[in-house]
């Protein structure tokens, strides 16, 4: 197991849980290429998607965290586009 002395954490807020819910559900499956160098995790609370990293290096993480927020970015858009019409974001 790596040793992961650097760590990350964001709390993004939503207008509701149910938002939070839909973007951990898009970023979750993304796979870590190099698990023994970062660690991701999601878990979301009342209306907050929380975003934790670990990994070996500062440099690491610093990527990865502008992969997620890259993406997130793409998730939020999507919420923002297709809000209102029924099932489009499950």
């Amino acid at each position: 197991m790596s040793d992961f002395n650097h760590t990350l954490a964001f709390s993004v807020p939503f207008e509701t849980a149910r938002q939070a819910q839909i973007a951990q559900r898009a970023l979750d499956p993304d796979p870590i290429l190099k698990p023994s160098e970062l660690s991701v995790e999601y878990s979301t609370e009342d209306t907050f998607l929380k975003i934790d990293f670990k990994g070996r290096s500062d440099r690491v993480i610093r990527v990865a965290a502008n992969n997620v927020l890259e993406n997130l970015k793409t998730v939020v858009e999507c919420m923002d586009e297709f809000e209102g019409q029924k099932d489009v974001c499950i």
